[in-house]
Order: structure tokens, then C-alpha cells, then sequence
């Protein structure tokens, strides 16, 4: 079983393409090693989403996202929940870019033009800004990303 900690945001369910298949559009801001009840004292915020990432790399995509602004006020927020979480906390990567997931690729080696039809779906969503008022604890089981426990933030 998986687990982090992050954001659900008011995105429709998205449409799949041959070989790029649609997630729960979500922020991760912390991957846990096991499920953790956390109590974090932040302030609610406005996320605006960026231009097209392919995630990890251009050369390498396994996931088509969305850049989130504010970068300061997701890694402060996550900051918080890396230190409530302590040992529970699963890194793999050392640099924290926000991003909003929107697609899994599921081909090998995939072209431009194979990614082009999602890439231009996630692109529509460039500009979108919506209010956090709480983050989840969310069960990533299965790819199925369920919400489990909520921690509002503070108006």
C-alpha cells in the first residue's frame, strides 16, 4: 500500500489516449513509507497552474503534469508535513517541483506526436487557479488515489 500526503484539486476526470492514461489529477507534496495521521497548522492559498511538464524529464516522460504556483507556499506547506510525518516519509527525489499529475505514460519510448493529444488535453488547464482549504492523507493503492483523512487549513 502507498500513501502521501497532498492535494485534490476540482479537475474533471480527463480523457485517456492510446498508451497515456489519465490519474486522479493531484499534487503529491509527501510520499509515505505507511499510513500517518498528521496535524499541520498552515493557511489556506490559491494554487495556479503552470505551463506543461513532462515528468521526469522531456527525454524520459512517465507522466504528463502542470507546473503549481506557488512554488513558495507548496514546498513551506510540505516543509511542515516532511517534519509532522518524521520516519514515515518515503524521498526519491531531492528537489521538490510542484506539479500537478495529470497523465501516466505507458509507452516505452514515446514521441512527440504520441504525446501530443494528452499534451495539448493537459494544456487546457494552463491558467486554472483554485482555493486549497485542506490537504489529504490519500491512499494511492492501485493507482485509484482515495482520499482517507483531511487536514483543513486556516482561513
Amino acid at each position: 500500500m502507498g500513501f502521501i500526503y497532498g492535494i485534490l484539486p476540482p479537475i474533471p476526470p480527463l480523457k485517456p489516449f492510446e498508451g497515456v492514461q489519465p490519474v486522479k489529477p493531484h499534487i503529491t507534496l509527501v510520499k509515505l513509507k505507511r499510513r500517518v495521521h498528521v496535524e499541520v497548522k498552515y493557511r489556506q492559498f490559491v494554487v495556479t497552474l503552470g505551463p506543461v511538464v513532462l515528468l521526469p524529464s522531456p527525454s524520459r516522460p512517465r507522466y504528463i503534469a502542470l507546473r503549481a504556483e506557488p512554488q513558495g507556499e507548496l514546498a513551506a506547506l510540505r516543509t511542515l508535513l516532511v517534519a509532522a510525518a518524521g520516519d514515515a516519509v518515503e524521498e526519491r527525489y531531492g528537489e521538490f517541483r510542484p506539479h500537478l499529475s495529470l497523465y501516466a505514460v505507458r509507452l516505452k519510448h514515446p514521441t512527440r506526436d504520441d504525446l501530443a493529444p494528452a499534451v495539448e488535453e493537459a494544456g487546457r488547464y494552463v491558467g486554472v487557479a483554485f482555493e486549497v482549504k485542506a490537504i489529504y492523507l490519500i491512499d494511492t493503492t492501485e493507482g485509484l488515489y482515495m482520499p482517507v483523512y483531511t487536514v483543513p487549513l486556516h482561513a
